[in-house]
Formats: structure tokens, C-alpha cells, sequence
């Protein structure tokens, strides 16, 4: 039992400094852009409008004015 526990710690430590020191060599820059468009360009791009509203509806109410509630 007091191997187990220990060999569960070790891995739990190795794994959590081998994410540490080579996460951040796989996480990517974030861009905040879509097609070129910053966010107050897509808040008036309708086809984006349509493809969010489509894709939420499914958990959420798009109202008549564009907001959008969720359970």
C-alpha cells in the first residue's frame, strides 16, 4: 500500500514538473482575429452573428435583439 502511494506521488510530481517546464513550448500564442476582424468588426458581421446563433441555440436563447441567454 505505502509503494502505491508513493509510486502515485512520484508520477503525480513528474508528470506535473514535465508539464510545467515543456507546456509552454506546445501552447500557442492566442489571436483574437477571425478573417482579419477584431471583435467590434465581427459584432456587426452578420454572417458570423448567424454562425454563433447557430451554433448556441442548441443550450441557449437568441433573442429577437441578438443577446443571447443560456441555461
Amino acid at each position: 500500500m505505502k509503494k502505491t502511494i508513493l509510486l502515485l506521488s512520484v508520477g503525480f510530481l513528474f508528470g506535473y514538473f514535465v508539464s510545467d517546464v515543456l507546456g509552454s513550448q506546445f501552447i500557442q500564442p492566442v489571436k483574437a482575429e477571425v478573417a482579419g476582424m477584431n471583435s467590434y468588426d465581427l459584432m456587426y458581421d452578420y454572417d458570423f452573428q448567424y454562425a454563433v446563433k447557430d451554433i448556441v441555440e442548441d443550450d441557449c436563447e437568441v433573442e429577437i435583439d441578438g443577446r443571447i441567454n443560456c441555461r
